[in-house]
Formats: structure tokens, sequence, C-alpha cells
């Protein structure tokens, strides 16, 4: 029977900064999720198919683009990564074999993974991550200076890839050229079809659509994009714990010029490459070719300066009622990620209230803000009795083989 030394994390043992980015990313990125909940799947990158966008929605749309999409799942990424190294670190200091502990830590997350993506939504990242995982931790005893250099290669292919994408496009015969552009421009009757299926379809035939879309996203998407962009960006963050930067042992002026420039500059690209694909009516070959790369390539920034000014408002002891709301929401990361998939599946598909292609962008942005109340409170209230959500403590029994004390009245040993 494996030692109690390898029971979990002890709360006096957590880092409080990367609970409270955590909850941050967690809740940023529902901003984007709930797009692909609710609104036919061509809008996410062509928003005129479901007509001409009001002034509130075009903002709305904007907002999204610029300030929240790439940006908050690459701040989870880097978390993931500074993640791994902590565990590996931390068991390895008890004399256990940390590896062979994530290891098995990754495939029981490559399994949740694969039953939240068939089963409750195709938008899944834990599948990626597991497999990521299973990747970066071979890279972590790199030198710094190299995960830098490693990061900054695998973090640019994406962005060659995507032009290539984009100049296959011109390069193909019409008739196939038409069947892929209908993938971004669906006509009236595929769109119709689309909202059909999630407001009135069967949960199977939801089923059967999740898992083509998951063939696409789970081969398609990941050799194309979270591969390459994931591993990079999941180095990264073992170069930012290992150097203080995500526990906050660095200075005011440190994250305040992080938060500055990062924010900053990652801003003027993803507002440059906003402009560039409206004033192309979203055309895709622009799409991939130029308008995609600039957001993609300033989400790295706008990420970076995000965490500067979080860890920031952290150590001005600020808005403590909010760091500790996110905190909250971070402890429970993974049971609050799933339970963002129930939420949106029983507001949006048809075994729920079948409300898809129902709200507007903005009316979407009042949803999204409901839910954030919801996880802020009831993760709050869940931590004053127990010491993890119910999915971690679930993913922690069969990562340890040992079931991890739940309740806060039952003292660990």
């Amino acid at each position: 029977m494996t030692s109690l030394s390898a029971t979990p994390t002890f709360f006096n043992e957590r880092i409080r900064s990367l609970d409270i980015l955590r909850g941050f990313a967690l809740l940023g990125i529902l901003l984007i999720n709930i797009q692909l909940f609710a609104l036919p799947n061509a809008s996410f990158t062509n928003p005129s198919v479901m007509g001409e966008l009001s002034s509130s929605d075009y903002f709305s749309y904007y907002f999204v683009n610029v300030f929240v999409e790439l940006k908050f799942m690459t701040i989870f990424s880097i978390l993931f990564g500074a993640g791994i190294l902590l565990f590996i670190n931390r068991l390895n200091e008890r004399g256990l074999d940390g590896s062979r502990f994530h290891i098995r830590r990754m495939m029981w997350l490559l399994l949740f993974g694969m039953l939240h993506a068939y089963f409750i939504w195709f938008g899944d990242i834990l599948v990626a991550y597991a497999i990521v995982g299973l990747i970066a931790v071979l890279l972590r005893k790199m030198k710094d200076s190299w995960k830098i250099v490693m990061c900054a290669v695998l973090f640019l292919i994406p962005m060659g890839l995507f032009y290539i994408v984009g100049s296959s496009f011109e390069s193909m015969p019409p008739e196939m050229a038409k069947e892929v552009m209908a993938d971004f421009s669906p006509g009236p009757k595929l769109l119709t079809a689309e909202i059909d299926l999630y407001q009135v379809g069967s949960w199977f035939d939801i089923f059967v659509k999740r898992a083509q879309l998951n063939m696409n996203y789970q081969i398609g998407s990941f050799f194309m994009l979270s591969l390459w962009r994931t591993t990079g960006v999941m180095l990264l963050g073992m170069v930012l714990l290992t150097n203080g930067v995500l526990t906050a042992k660095k200075s005011k002026l440190f994250y305040f010029s992080m938060a500055i420039l990062g924010i900053g500059i990652g801003t003027l690209f993803s507002n440059e490459g906003f402009h560039r694909i409206v004033e192309t009516k979203w055309e895709v070959i622009h799409f991939f070719k130029y308008g995609y790369q600039f957001n993609y390539f300033g989400s790295l920034f706008s990420s970076l300066g995000y965490i500067g000014l979080i860890i920031l408002i952290y150590q001005l002891k600020i808005m403590q009622f909010l760091t500790k709301g996110f905190e909250a929401v971070g402890r429970m990361a993974f049971t609050n990620y799933l339970c963002q998939s129930i939420i949106c599946s029983i507001i949006f598909y048809s075994y729920g209230f079948g409300m898809f292609a129902r709200y507007s962008r903005t009316e979407l942005l009042i949803w999204v803000l409901l839910i954030w109340t919801f996880q802020l409170i009831s993760s709050t209230i869940w931590l004053k009795y127990y010491k993890m959500g119910p999915f971690e403590w679930l993913w922690r029994y069969l990562t340890y083989k040992e079931k991890p004390q739940l309740s806060m009245n039952v003292k660990y040993q």
C-alpha cells in the first residue's frame, strides 16, 4: 500500500497566488466556452452567419475577441505546467517517484477528458492537457534558458501551420474549397439543421454530432495548435514557477510593469487583428493567413499581463473579497470546469431547456455573470466544510490509491 507521505497537498502547503490565478483563469475561460455552447459553431470565427450584429453584440464580440480569446486558456496552460513541476518536486522531496504518480494522474485525466468530450461537450481541454502533460514532464529538467527557447519555437509553429492552411485554400479545386468554406460560412439550410439539433434533437443525435466534432478537435486542432502551443506554454509555466513569478515573490514594481507591458502589447496586437478580420468581413483565407495571427501572438503577452495584474492586486491586499473568491474557485478548478459544462448543457441543449441560439452575445454575458456568481459563492461555501471539490477528491483517490480526507472535521494523521 502507498505510504501516507504520498497524500495530496495539505492546505497550508498550497500556494495562494496559484489558486487565485487558477480561479481567475477558469472563470475567464467561460466567456469563450459559453459561445461554443450557445451559438452555431461557425459563428465563433464568423459572427455574421447569425445576421448583422447589433451595436451591443458587436462590442461584446470585440471585447471577447480582443481581451479574452486565447488569453485565459494560456494562463491555465501556464499554471498547468507549473503544477506539473510542483507536483513532481513535492513527491520527490518525500522520497517518492513523482514521475510515476504524475503518469498515473495524467492517464486518469485523459479518461475524464474523454468522458467529458464525448458525453458532455466537444470543446474539452482535458484530453489535450493529459497528453501534453505526459510530454512536458519529459522536458522539465532542461535549463530554464532552453525551456524559454523551446517555448518560443513551439509557440510559433502553429502560426506557420495556419498560414499554410490559409494558402492551401487558394489552391484547392473549386468544389473542394466550397465544401471547406461551408464549415465557416454555412448556408441557411445547414444553419437551421444545427440549431434544430441542439434545440429539439435527441440526446443520441447530439452525441453523434459531438463525436464527429471531437474527431476534428482531438486530431486536427490538437496537431495544428494544442500540441505545440500548450507544450511550449507549459514549459514557460515551469520557468515562471522556479523564478518566483507565479508565487508572488517578485516586487510590486515588477508585477506592475508586467501588467502594463503585457496587457498593452497584447491588446495592441489583438486589436489590430480584430479590425483586419472585420475589414475583410471574416473572409476565411485572410483569417488563417493573417487575421488570426495577430490575436494568437498577442495573447501570450496579454496572458502574462493579466498574471502580473492579479498578483499585484493580491500583493496590495485590495479587493480581497474577489481574490478570496478566485482562490476558492481555483482550489476546485477541476470540479468547477466540469460543472460549467454541465450547467451550460442544461441551459442550451435539448435535453435541458433547449435555449441554443436563442440569446444574443450580450445576453450570454449576463449568463456568464450568473454562473460566475454561483461558482464564487458555492465554492466558498463548499470549502468551509470540505478540503477539496468532489472531482478533485476522486482524481486524487485514483492517483494515490488512497482515500484523501474530504471533511474539514477530519484531520490528516
